[in-house]
C-alpha cells in the first residue's frame, strides 16, 4: 500500500531550478516539472521545536470577469470592452494551479489585485476559486480592487469611499487590517497600502500586534501589495530575478522614502516597520509583477523584502512563495 500522504507525493515531483544557486537560496526560483507551479523558498530558523510552520503567498491574480448583473453597470460594461488582458476570468487556470500547491499550508496569503477591477463577477471567481478552496486564506488588496475603470482613460463615477464599502461587504476578513496567530508561533499581518498609504487605524494595530509577539515570542511575516523603500542607495536600480514586466525597479522611491512626500502616518509605520527586526523576519509584497529580492535597512540590522512575480505568467502555471518557519 503506498504509504505516502497526498502532500508528499505532490512534493515529490522533479524540480528544475530556474534562477539562482545553492549559496543564493533568497535569489533562486524553481519550478515544480509536473504541476508547472513557479515557487520560491524562504526559511525562518526560529529555533521553535516541532514541525514548520508553513505559509505559501500568491500575488496578483487579477481576476478580469463582468457577469450578466455587471453588465448592466455602464461604467462596467465600457471596462469590459477596453481591458482584454485575461479577459474573461483568463486567469483561473493559473489560480487554480497555485491553490492546488497553497492547499497543504497551514496559512495562504495573496498580497492584492486578486481581482483586476471591481465587479460583481470578478468577486464571484474570487469565492470559487480562493475562498471556497480554502476559508482562511487571508487576501490583502491592492489599487486593483478599488477600481471599476480599467484601461477606459475615465476616473471613477463613485467615491473611493463608497468603493472600500462595497469591497468590505464582500470580502471576509477586514480589507484594511488583519492579523492571526499560527500554532502559537507565528504571527502573519496583511495591510492594505494601495496607493502608497497607510492609515492611523494601521499604525495602531501593528504596535499593538508587535507588542504582543515580542511578548510571547511569535515570528512576525508582513504582507501587503507595494514594497517598502529599502534604505539601500544601490537599490535605485535593483535588477530583477526573473523578468517580466520590467528588467530593474526603483525601490528607493517605495513608501518610506525621503524622495517622496508620504504622510505623516505612512512615515510613522514605515519607521514601525524599520524600528521591529528583531520580530519582524520577512516583508512578502506583490504589484510589480516580477520577481525582486531586497533587504530592508532596519538599524544595524536588515529585514528581507520579497517580491513575488504575478500569478498569471508563464501560460497559467502559478507563481507562489513558500516560507517555512522552523
Amino acid at each position: 500500500m503506498d504509504s505516502m500522504t497526498e502532500k508528499q507525493r505532490y512534493f515529490s515531483q522533479p524540480v528544475e531550478r530556474i534562477t539562482g544557486m545553492d549559496d543564493t537560496p533568497e535569489r533562486s526560483l524553481f519550478r515544480l516539472t509536473e504541476s508547472g507551479v513557479y515557487f520560491r523558498e524562504h526559511r525562518i530558523s526560529a529555533g521553535h521545536p516541532g514541525d514548520p510552520v508553513e505559509i505559501v503567498q500568491i500575488t496578483d491574480v487579477h481576476f478580469n470577469y463582468c457577469d450578466d448583473i455587471d453588465l448592466q453597470n455602464p461604467e462596467l460594461a465600457y471596462t469590459k470592452e477596453c481591458r482584454k488582458w485575461l479577459a474573461d476570468g483568463a486567469s483561473v487556470g493559473g489560480i487554480k494551479n497555485a491553490m492546488g500547491f497553497a492547499k497543504f499550508a497551514d496559512q495562504i496569503v495573496i498580497t492584492g489585485d486578486t481581482l483586476d477591477y471591481l465587479s460583481h463577477g470578478a468577486m464571484e471567481m474570487t469565492k470559487t476559486y480562493i475562498w471556497d478552496v480554502e476559508p482562511t486564506a487571508i487576501l490583502a488588496i491592492g489599487g486593483h480592487e478599488l477600481t471599476r475603470q480599467m484601461q477606459t482613460g475615465r476616473p471613477n463615477e463613485t467615491t473611493l469611499e463608497s468603493r472600500y464599502a462595497d469591497l468590505q461587504r464582500e470580502w471576509k476578513h477586514d480589507v484594511s487590517y488583519v492579523s492571526r496567530v499560527i500554532r502559537e508561533r507565528v504571527m502573519v499581518i496583511a495591510m492594505d497600502n494601495d496607493c502608497g498609504r497607510y492609515r492611523p487605524e494601521q499604525f495602531e494595530k501593528l504596535t499593538a500586534d508587535l507588542a504582543e509577539a515580542r511578548s510571547k515570542g511569535y515570528v512576525v511575516l508582513l504582507f501587503q501589495h507595494e514594497p517598502i523603500d529599502t534604505g539601500r542607495p544601490e537599490d535605485a536600480c535593483c535588477p530583477t530575478l526573473w523578468e517580466c514586466d520590467g528588467a530593474s525597479y526603483n525601490f528607493r522611491h517605495c513608501i518610506g522614502s525621503p524622495e517622496r512626500n508620504d504622510s505623516e502616518t505612512a512615515k510613522a509605520v514605515y519607521r514601525l516597520i524599520t524600528s521591529s527586526a528583531d520580530v519582524i523576519r520577512g516583508i512578502y509584497c506583490g504589484h510589480l509583477h516580477s520577481a525582486y529580492y531586497t533587504e530592508v535597512i532596519a538599524g544595524d540590522t536588515v529585514i528581507p523584502q520579497y517580491v513575488l512575480e504575478g500569478n498569471p505568467y508563464n501560460g497559467q502555471v502559478g507563481h507562489v512563495m513558500r516560507i517555512l518557519v522552523e
